[in-house]
C-alpha cells in the first residue's frame, strides 16, 4: 500500500554484529599468542646465543689475562715470555693456574645489573662450574724446548748476528783441536821421558868410557868429564822448568795468582740442575710462527749476549762467569774459569804445535840449542829428543800466553803466524815471569773461543744450565726468592664449564705467546 512503512527486525542485526566481533576477538587472541610465542622463542634463543658468546669471551679474556701476567724480571733480563704459575706462592702448576683462570672468569661473570624482585641478576645469570688446565708446556719440558724456541725467535731478529756467527769454525773442528791438544800433552810428557832416558844412557856410556881411559892411563879431557857429569845443561833446565810450571794450577800459570778473580759460588743442592723439576705435558706450541728448536749457533750467541764471562763479568749475578759455568757446570767462578782455561789450553796447544814444527826460523833456534847439547854430550843421537822436548815445551808456553791474552781481552788467531807468535825460546828458563799481558791484535777474541767451546756441549745440558743461571739470578731480586724456572709456562690448554639460561656451556682452547 502506498505510504506504508516497514520496520526491520532489530534483534537479527544485533546477533550478526555480535558474531563478527567474536571472530575478531578469537583472531586477535590467536595472533597475539603466536606473536608472543615467537617473541619468547626469539628472546630465549638470543639469551642462549648471548650466553654462548659470553662463555667464549670470558674464557678468552681469562686466558689473555693469565698470559699478560708474564714474569717481568725474566723478560727484562733475558727477553723471554713466561707466566710464573706460583704467583709468588710456595707452589705452582696446572691446578694453581686453573684457580687463577676461574677467578678471572668469576669476575667477568659477576652480576652487575640492578636488583629485580630482590634478586641481583643479569640477562644470562652465568655461573662458572668448573675450570681445568689439562695440558701445559713448562720451561723444562722436552729439554727446555720452550726456552730454545723463544731464544730462536729473539735471535733471528738480528740478521747481522746470525751472519757473523756463521764465520765460526764448525764443532767438528773445535772438537778436533781439543782432542789433538790432549794428544800433544801426552806426547810432551813422553818426549821428556825419552830425553831423560837418552841423557842417562849418554852419561852412563861416557862415564864408562872415561873409566876405561883412566884404567888404560889415557887422558880424559874436561869436555869428556863434563859430558859424564849429572849437572843439567841449559836445555834440560828449560825442560825441567816447564815441567814444574805445568804442575801448577792453570790459573796460576795464566795469571801468576788469583788476586782480582771472582770467588763467587752457589749451593748446587737445590738448583734446577740437581732437583726433581716440575714438568708439564710437553704440548706443542700453537703459535703462528712455528718456531723450530733454536739453532745451536744462535743459542750460543744468545748465551754470550745475556750471560757474564771472564772478559765481561756479570756484576749482579750469583756467578760472575756465567758462560764458563754453562760450559763446565762447577759450583764456583774459579772452578769454572780453571776448567775453561784448561780446555782453551788444549786447543791452543794443538794449534801452536802444528805451527811451530812448520816454522823453519823458530825450529832452527831449537835445533841450534839441541845441537849444542849433543855436542857437549858427545852424543849426536841426543839432538832429536832434545829438539822435540824443547819445541813442545815452547809450544806449551806460547799456549799459556795465548790463554792469558784471551782472558785479559786480547785476540789470538786460531792458526798462528810469524807476527802473532808472542814468546821466546830463552823464556823457557823462567816461565812464570814470561807470561804477561801481550796482544798481537790479530785473530779472534775470548768470546769467539767460548762460542767454539759451546758448540761442543750437548743441547740439553747447555739449556738446563742456562735456565739454572736465570733462576738463581732472578732469586736475588727482591720478592723473587722462591722463583722456580720449572714452574713457568708459555702455552696451556683450558677446559671450562658454566651454567646459564638453564643450560650448560663448555669451552676448550689453547693459548700461548706468539
Amino acid at each position: 500500500m502506498k505510504g506504508e512503512i516497514r520496520a526491520e527486525n532489530p534483534c537479527g542485526a544485533g546477533e550478526r554484529n555480535r558474531g563478527a566481533g567474536g571472530y575478531i576477538t578469537i583472531y586477535l587472541v590467536l595472533t597475539l599468542v603466536s606473536i608472543l610465542t615467537l617473541y619468547l622463542v626469539l628472546i630465549s634463543g638470543a639469551r642462549i646465543g648471548a650466553a654462548r658468546m659470553q662463555m667464549e669471551s670470558v674464557c678468552r679474556i681469562s686466558q689473555n689475562a693469565a698470559l699478560a701476567e708474564f714474569h717481568k724480571e725474566l723478560h727484562s733480563r733475558y727477553d723471554l715470555f713466561f707466566a710464573d704459575t706460583s704467583y709468588g706462592g710456595p707452589g705452582g702448576g696446572n691446578e694453581i693456574l686453573a684457580q687463577h683462570l676461574r677467578n678471572y672468569m668469576d669476575s667477568n661473570c659477576a652480576r652487575k645489573s640492578p636488583a629485580a624482585f630482590l634478586r641481583v641478576t643479569d640477562w644470562t645469570s652465568m655461573q662458572v662450574t668448573d675450570v681445568l688446565v689439562p695440558e701445559a708446556r713448562y720451561a723444562c719440558d722436552n729439554g727446555g724446548r720452550a726456552v730454545r724456541e723463544q731464544v730462536y725467535a729473539y735471535m733471528s731478529a738480528d740478521p747481522v748476528g746470525a751472519v757473523v756467527s756463521q764465520l765460526l769454525v764448525s764443532a767438528d773442528q773445535w772438537r778436533g783441536l781439543e782432542i789433538s791438544g790432549k794428544e800433544w800433552a801426552v806426547q810432551t810428557q813422553q818426549s821428556r821421558e825419552e830425553l831423560r832416558e837418552a841423557l842417562r844412557e849418554g852419561r852412563k856410556e861416557q862415564r864408562e868410557e872415561n873409566e876405561e881411559k883412566e884404567e888404560n892411563e889415557e887422558e880424559v879431557t874436561p869436555q869428556e868429564y863434563e859430558a859424564a857429569s849429572e849437572e843439567p845443561s841449559e836445555a834440560e833446565k828449560m825442560v825441567d822448568e816447564m815441567e814444574s810450571f805445568e804442575f801448577l794450577p792453570v790459573l796460576l800459570q795464566v795469571f801468576g795468582g788469583t788476586d782480582g778473580l771472582s770467588d763467587r759460588h752457589f749451593d748446587s743442592g737445590g738448583s734446577l740442575c740437581e732437583r726433581q723439576v716440575h714438568l708439564g705435558t710437553g704440548m706443542m706450541a700453537a703459535n703462528s710462527h712455528r718456531y723450530p728448536a733454536a739453532d745451536e749457533i744462535l743459542f750460543d750467541r744468545y748465551i754470550f749476549e745475556k750471560m757474564g764471562s771472564c772478559t765481561k763479568p756479570c756484576e749482579d749475578g750469583q756467578l760472575r762467569y756465567q758462560t764458563e759455568y754453562i760450559l763446565c757446570g762447577k759450583d764456583s767462578d774459579r772452578e769454572n774459569l780453571e776448567a775453561t782455561a784448561l780446555r782453551l789450553l788444549f786447543i791452543r796447544e794443538a794449534s801452536n804445535c802444528a805451527y811451530l814444527f812448520m816454522d823453519e826460523a823458530r825450529m832452527s833456534q831449537v835445533h841450534l840449542v839441541a845441537a849444542a847439547v849433543a855436542l857437549i854430550a858427545f852424543n849426536p843421537d841426543l839432538e832429536k829428543p832434545v829438539s822435540n822436548a824443547l819445541a813442545l815445551a815452547w809450544s806449551y808456553l806460547e799456549s799459556v800466553q795465548d790463554v792469558r791474552t784471551l782472558m785479559t781481552g786480547g785476540k789470538v788467531p786460531l792458526i798462528k803466524t810469524n807476527s802473532s807468535w808472542q814468546t821466546h825460546l830463552h823464556e823457557l828458563l823462567s816461565p812464570l815471569t814470561a807470561i804477561k799481558d801481550r796482544d798481537s791484535g790479530e785473530g779472534i777474541d775470548y768470546g769467539a773461543y767460548l762460542q767454539g767451546l759451546l758448540l761442543l756441549e750437548g743441547s740439553t745440558v747447555k739449556t738446563q744450565r742456562t735456565m739454572n743461571v736465570m733462576e738463581m739470578d732472578i732469586r736475588r731480586i727482591t720478592g723473587n726468592s722462591g722463583f722456580r724456572m720449572d714452574l713457568c709456562l708459555d702455552e696451556f690448554r683450558m677446559s671450562a664449564a658454566a651454567k646459564a639460561c638453564g643450560k650448560e656451556f663448555f669451552f676448550e682452547g689453547s693459548s700461548g705467546y706468539n
